[in-house]
């Protein structure tokens, strides 16, 4: 798969992973701006705020839920959360540090989520910059009033400020470490994948057969070609070339078991790692040959491969399992193509 492909790809999952996450927690959201009102007596500028918020927050989950103007929704959300924060600061030092001496107010708990949602919405640059602009408000809501805050409420608005910026940098850092870890992750699987075709490469291929070799288990490999495939690139030219090694990869891949290996050896040919006999692995590699004959590519229609096949024996290195199975597979070309040829290891002398 090509590179831009596969960052599309990556940005539509984390888009679904998120829209997910939307419609599990939006809900609870809108159940506990409901509970605050219910038992806050008061009817202030807070109350009407948390009113607009559950009216917006219901619409706004059922637009995730169709799939309609998800960014608008998910930026929109932000703007609103945000604002709601402010004015709740800014209701709890007037009325709960200076009017009452209490602490600043239950609000206070949801703190942690808004710079979650801060990060997860606009990712971790963009997102410290927006928690960092809405605590510097905090800060100029509550600094100029420090005088008139008793000593018990002025724990309460320090311990806010303190959590606040604590918030801020570990959730920058998390995110910064769990990006790291997901990019490293995703270099160390991609050394084992061929990117085009998305199944295992020839290190990949290797790394599976040294395994098998401490084991002397039943294990057939089977080479397979794509005749012709130079006229194709050349008459169809090479993008579509790539479409039929994606097609042929997938259409090959429908046909093996779990239990099966497959992968791009390099360039049009390609390796499968069976657990069977040789007699099996006849079968399968002419099964598997009859498969791309009966099928019409999207692009090119007819296409045909050629098949090498044998099978281990105790004794049997790496290099002399590929070589046999690459005599069997030049004698299916010599011979015409589109056909299976089987060398067994008492065979390869004769050959």
């Amino acid at each position: 798969m090509k590179k831009g492909t596969c960052m599309a790809q990556q940005v539509e999952n984390l888009e679904e992973l998120k829209r997910k996450l939307y419609l599990f927690a939006v809900p609870f959201l809108i159940f506990a701006l409901i509970m605050n009102n219910l038992f806050d007596a008061s009817v202030g500028v807070g109350f009407y705020v948390d009113f607009l918020l559950i009216l917006y927050f219901s619409i706004g989950w059922i637009l995730i839920y169709k799939r309609i103007l998800f960014r608008f929704v998910e930026l929109s959300n932000l703007v609103f959360v945000s604002i709601h924060q402010i004015t709740q600061f800014h209701q709890g030092v007037h009325e709960n540090l200076i009017a009452k001496n209490e602490s600043i107010g239950d609000f206070s708990m949801f703190m942690p989520l808004i710079v979650v949602f801060m990060y997860l919405s606009l990712g971790r640059k963009k997102g410290l910059l927006l928690s960092l602009i809405l605590f510097f408000i905090t800060l100029c809501l509550g600094i100029p009033y420090i005088t008139e805050i008793q000593t018990y409420a002025m724990d309460s608005l320090v311990k806010y400020y303190l959590a606040n910026i604590i918030y801020i940098l570990a959730f920058y850092y998390l995110q910064f470490a769990l990006g790291t870890f997901t990019e490293l992750k995703s270099i160390k699987s991609n050394a084992y994948v061929d990117p085009l075709t998305e199944i295992a490469n020839r290190r990949k291929m290797y790394l599976y057969l040294d395994n098998h070799l401490k084991t002397n288990d039943d294990l057939s490999v089977i080479l397979l070609d794509i005749d012709n495939f130079k006229s194709i690139n050349d008459h169809y030219g090479h993008d579509v070339g790539d479409e039929v090694l994606q097609e042929f990869t997938k259409l090959i891949s429908q046909h093996l078991s779990e239990k099966d290996m497959f992968g791009r050896w390099g360039g049009e040919e390609f390796m499968v790692f069976s657990h069977t006999s040789g007699s099996d692995a006849m079968k399968l590699a002419e099964d598997l040959r009859r498969t791309v004959d009966y099928y019409s590519f999207t692009k090119v229609g007819h296409v045909t491969a050629s098949f090498g096949v044998t099978s281990y024996r105790a004794g049997d290195t790496k290099e002399s399992l590929f070589k046999r199975a690459d005599v069997a597979l030049y004698q299916s070309k010599t011979n015409g193509k589109n056909q299976v040829n089987r060398i067994d290891a008492k065979e390869l002398g004769r050959a």
